[in-house]
């Protein structure tokens, strides 16, 4: 598949192969988390707008997209936010402005209470956040995976298919889109991986970092599609109002796939967000 800029690669980190899409030369780096059941290729429209201003990083969260997660490795969002920093390692970098979606989002605000020196700002769109999921769309999924794990891809692919295109609000968009985040999970095993992602969602992780998320003293940049049905725009709301002197940007012509629907938006909230973190730098 021919990205529209940069580069993919493979890399060591911490023992385990990751699958990242690389592009820019010079600058901050820059860190896309992806969520459910996307991969890297959710930012295809975002990172061409961003590579000329940092170094940018999509990355395959372990298990998703090319990035492999053997039996025994963990592949919830906790494990998801340590092995970030396995890679922050990896690639010899302190610190990178994080962006994540869905899942993504939970693995970004996870990271920055977490390990909050690696963290210099933090972009949330339309993330998993409090107890608000698994949103209805993926509790069916959860419930169904006994079956999922062993569906036929033709029969994977449909159920993929008819679950993603409604989260779209601009449908013209959807298509493309689509068909990237649903490919990997195709090849064999597919429905076996999807399945344990799909027991690995539980919000015991976000409700349990939430009582930390006002003591962040990085910028923030809260996006939100207002016509999410899944991650209801009350609760980016919350983040907002409860991280210190988070930004909340909603987007009237967005659903869920706000990456996907306005690029534009979502790239201007990191770039803010990069342009933040610097002066910050620069006041210490």
């Amino acid at each position: 598949m021919d990205h529209p800029v940069g580069r993919t690669e493979t890399i060591d980190v911490a023992g385990r192969p990751r699958h990242l899409w690389r592009a820019g030369d010079s600058g901050p780096l820059v860190l896309l988390v992806h969520g459910i059941p996307t991969n890297h290729t959710l930012w295809w429209d975002v990172v061409p707008r961003l590579h000329e201003h940092a170094r940018v990083v999509a990355v395959d969260m372990l298990g998703y997209g090319g990035s492999a997660a053997p039996e025994g490795t963990g592949v919830d969002i906790a494990s998801q936010a340590s092995a970030l920093v396995d890679l922050l390692d990896a690639l010899g970098e302190e610190r990178a402005v994080v962006a994540g979606h869905d899942l993504g989002g939970g693995v970004t605000q996870i990271l920055a209470t977490t390990n909050p020196q690696r963290v210099a700002g933090a972009v949330i769109a339309d993330g998993v956040c409090y107890d608000g999921w698994p949103v209805p769309g993926i509790k069916a999924l959860k419930l169904a995976w006994p079956v999922l794990e062993r569906l036929p891809a033709p029969a994977l692919e449909k159920v993929l298919r008819t679950s993603l295109r409604p989260l779209f609000a601009h449908q013209d968009r959807a298509g493309d889109a689509v068909d990237r985040f649903v490919a990997p999970w195709l090849e064999p095993g597919g429905g076996r991986r999807l399945a344990r992602h799909l027991r690995s969602a539980d919000s015991v992780y976000t409700q349990t970092v939430a009582p930390f998320l006002p003591r962040l003293a990085m910028p923030v940049e809260v996006v939100w599609g207002l016509l999410d049905g899944q991650m209801k725009p009350r609760y980016g709301e919350r983040l907002a109002r409860e991280i210190p002197g988070a930004r909340f940007t909603p987007v009237p012509d967005a659903n869920h796939f706000v990456p996907v629907d306005r690029p534009d938006v979502l790239a201007d909230a990191v770039l803010r967000v990069v342009e933040r973190a610097g002066a910050a730098a620069g006041d210490r």
